[in-house]
């Protein structure tokens, strides 16, 4: 039955002492080997895995510096453009406040003329209404005996139609 290597490890070889020290030496040049072996494996890993998040952090740093230069330059330009509209409609504003204190001052302008004149307007309305009343009366005072005589004058029409009216009915004799 063959021996496993912990049974070997175990059981005393009565071999001399440089042989073991030559198989031990080899042995721990084996272990060494291998030790180094996978130390320089893993470090390759490392580097590999390593170099490539170094290079993906140059890449979005890139990215990220394009991309800031890009939108810092559309910053740039959008105020630019909200600063013009502003500027547009603070210039419209302007214009209607212009216009409103023209308007404002006109108005007052307009008051003070109006409340200057209201008494002038005022004995104007009072002397159109005297003269109205006056106006009033006197067409009345005419105004009677012109129809008196217009009514004379009707009656007189009417009598004189029918005076011709009779008149054209008598024979032509007795003319």
């Amino acid at each position: 039955m063959p021996l496993s290597a912990l049974e070997r490890s175990t059981i005393p070889t009565y071999s001399s002492s440089a042989e073991d020290d030559e198989a031990t030496h080899r042995k721990l040049e084996g272990f060494a080997g291998q030790y180094y072996t996978l130390l320089k494996s893993q470090l390759e890993q490392q580097r590999i895995y390593y170099q490539g998040r170094l290079e993906a952090i140059r890449r979005e740093h890139e990215n990220s510096t394009r991309n800031e230069c890009q939108s810092t330059s559309d910053l740039i330009s959008a105020l630019k453009q909200d600063r013009n509209q502003l500027e547009q409609r603070c210039m419209t504003l302007r214009r209607k406040h212009k216009k409103v204190c023209d308007d404002t001052v006109f108005l007052e302008n307009m008051n003070e003329s109006l409340q200057a004149d209201k008494h002038a307007f005022r004995e104007q309305i009072a002397e159109a209404q005297a003269a109205l009343a006056e106006a009033k009366e006197l067409t009345q005072q005419l105004l009677t005996p012109l129809e008196e005589k217009v009514s004379l004058l009707m009656l007189q029409l009417e009598n004189g139609i029918c005076e011709d009216a009779l008149d054209d009915r008598k024979p032509s004799s007795t003319r």
